[in-house]
């Protein structure tokens, strides 16, 4: 198994960025709202945003509140996709492929969470 040296480097990261993708595909067309799309958009760009914070702050506190903070991220996402689903602007073929890939990233989350809590006990962040 190679070792993870980049956080670009870890499939989570890589899953969330291709939501991002995906979303902004989505959300070009006229049916979107420009604030509501803009919404969306920065909800999966800062998700994979705390990805890359966690890696490379790994060992501290911080990384943890970072996985939190983009688990937060995905629920919020999941919501924001809901409430679209149900104003049709949206098909449920692309609500369900959305949601899945949600679902996977969460759960991909929280095994980095336990990666990290058992690879990188946790520093005193007070001594930094």
């Amino acid at each position: 198994m190679s070792r993870l040296e980049r956080f670009e480097d870890l499939i989570v990261w890589q899953k969330a960025r291709e939501l991002t993708k995906l979303v902004y595909f989505i959300t070009r067309h006229e049916t979107f709202d420009n604030r509501l799309a803009n919404d969306i958009r920065q909800t999966t760009v800062m998700m994979a945003a705390k990805i890359a914070a966690a890696f490379e702050s790994r060992g501290s506190r911080h990384a943890l509140e970072m996985l939190t903070l983009a688990k937060s991220a995905c629920n919020g996402f999941k919501l924001q996709w809901t409430i679209v689903y149900r104003w049709k602007r949206i098909n449920e073929t692309e609500y369900d492929e959305l949601m899945n890939r949600a679902v996977e990233i969460r759960q991909l989350l929280f095994e980095l969470e336990y990666t990290f809590e058992f690879w990188y006990p946790q520093q005193d962040d007070s001594q930094e």
